[in-house]
């Protein structure tokens, strides 16, 4: 084995269920080199809360939430490689931007990230990315990731209205049979038919 690849972003470092931090130092333990996938963990931390964004520009105007997130990750001992999604040329811009010329993160930008991370969990009742895996093979044709937004969202009454629209062609949060098949396929191993009960409580009784 040549390497390993891991998912690493400074959100999931020391999750309990993700143990990014953890199976990192197994691998260093045993000299293998990592590939990190999921740096932004699925564009989540491209977009922060309005607070923790404000903590990165005040330090540092010109770098994206993205950028942090992308250098984090490269800043690791025996990181060779980062996967970064990109979907558009301002994208893979930005990237070039910052890993051209690398900067390893410093002790303060440290700090900072750390907060960062108090702020976003604060913020974060469903802790989704929406990268769909788990809808690919829903026998209920329930959207997953799309209702976790709603539920997470600020926007309460805009919430409920966008819930009824979409399930005139998805199935609703409490058609979930159980079957757990979402749950398999998560990446960031949700208890995703627990949250889909919290769903079906905080907007059926309203549609």
């Amino acid at each position: 084995m040549d390497f390993v690849q891991l998912q690493i972003n400074y959100l999931d470092w020391n999750s309990e269920k993700i143990q990014s931090r953890l199976c990192y130092e197994v691998a260093r333990k045993h000299g293998k080199n990592i590939v990190v996938m999921e740096p932004v963990k699925g564009g989540a931390l491209a977009n922060v809360p309005a607070e923790a964004e404000k903590l990165f520009r005040q330090y540092n105007p010109d770098a994206s939430p993205a950028s942090w997130a992308v250098r984090y990750a490269a800043s690791l001992d025996g990181v060779m490689m980062v996967l970064s999604g990109m979907s558009n040329m301002q994208q893979l811009q930005d990237n070039m931007s910052y890993m051209k010329d690398f900067k390893p993160l410093n002790n303060e930008e440290y700090h900072i990230i750390n907060e960062a991370v108090r702020i976003i969990n604060k913020s974060i009742s469903i802790p989704c990315t929406a990268c769909h895996y788990c809808t690919d093979e829903c026998p209920q044709n329930i959207e997953i990731p799309k209702y976790f937004e709603l539920f997470n969202s600020s926007d309460a009454d805009n919430a409920a209205k966008q819930y009824k629209e979409l399930n005139a062609e998805f199935g609703k949060a409490s058609d979930c049979i159980g079957c757990k098949s979402c749950e398999r396929h998560c990446p960031q191993h949700l208890e995703i038919t627990k949250y889909l009960k919290d769903v079906a409580n905080k907007f059926e009784q309203e549609v």
